[in-house]
């Protein structure tokens, strides 16, 4: 049975043109902090046939300095790397919550990226909180070219839309940051932007529009290799209140399916739930209808 699901479920991604996946554990282990964590949740990944895995920040909060990464940590990194290669399941790293001084913070998950060969490190472009926006922005800008700079492997930097409607981190901001930051990429995060606007995404022409402004800044080649999450989301007048299962959300999947297929896109899809993998499985039929 479960070759079966799986094979089902490639042929999903397939004929989407995206790498499906989930971030931080699966539903055993929710979220990940060992190496052997990591293992197992690789190996249940790749049984249902997801593509895409997001590591915890958690996992690495026992590093405090670059260097420890090469004394204690360097060949648990290269196994996971080689696990996640052999089932060709793509890793990225997410740290949400970076400091107001996050150097160090950076380029220890820099440097995690590098090792691991992971598709993108992804932060919140939020980290200088106590300011005016435009200032903060400005700092933020001037922190991420400084460790982008001093990176010598090809580590991608993912700036992530955010939720909070009074903080930095809208699609505008986003895009700007990218535009003036060198290896960046725009990291769409549906169910903030729903939230930031206080459930603005409502129809299918709602998801069009916001794939086109980012096309329109940053160029086609977004289209193929965009990186997005989606998951359900309560909210209120300021914007995320809450995390909530998918299908509890009013937020439609399918609506961005759609559009993802008719710009032809191509990348990776993050499923945010508190069910993990176990989503996916729930939704093979509902994903396999959406695709034909």
């Amino acid at each position: 049975m479960d070759m079966l699901l799986r094979k089902k479920m490639l042929k999903i991604q397939e004929r989407l043109g995206m790498r499906i996946g989930i971030s931080y554990g699966i539903s055993s282990i929710p979220v990940i902090k060992t190496p052997a964590d990591a293992m197992n949740a690789l190996r249940e990944l790749y049984k249902v046939g997801a593509k895409a895995f997001v590591l915890p920040k958690d996992m690495f909060s026992e590093i405090q300095d670059p260097s420890d990464l090469y004394k204690s940590y360097y060949g648990d990194l290269l196994r996971i790397k080689e696990e996640a290669s052999k089932l060709n399941i793509e890793l990225s790293v997410r740290h949400p919550g970076l400091s107001d001084m996050p150097d160090d913070e950076m380029r220890i998950f820099c440097s995690i990226t590098s090792i691991m060969d992971n598709r993108t490190f992804i932060i919140r472009p939020n980290f200088y909180r106590n300011m005016p926006k435009e200032q903060s922005l400005t700092l933020a800008v001037h922190k991420i070219n400084e460790i982008m700079a001093e990176q010598r492997g090809d580590v991608k930097m993912g700036i992530e839309t955010t939720g909070n409607a009074y903080e930095p981190g809208s699609l505008d901001d986003v895009i700007d940051v990218v535009k003036r930051t060198k290896g960046t990429e725009p990291i769409i995060n549906w169910a903030h932007i729903h939230a930031r606007g206080t459930g603005a995404l409502r129809s299918e022409n709602d998801y069009r529009r916001v794939i086109e402004e980012v096309v329109s800044a940053i160029g086609q080649g977004w289209l193929r290799n965009s990186y997005m999450f989606f998951g359900g989301v309560s909210y209120g007048p300021s914007g995320v209140t809450g995390s909530i299962p998918l299908r509890e959300s009013d937020m439609k999947l399918e609506y961005l399916i759609k559009q993802i297929m008719s710009f032809g896109m191509q990348g990776t899809l993050i499923l945010e739930d508190p069910a993990r993998e176990k989503l996916i499985l729930s939704m093979l039929d509902d994903l396999a209808r959406m695709v034909r």
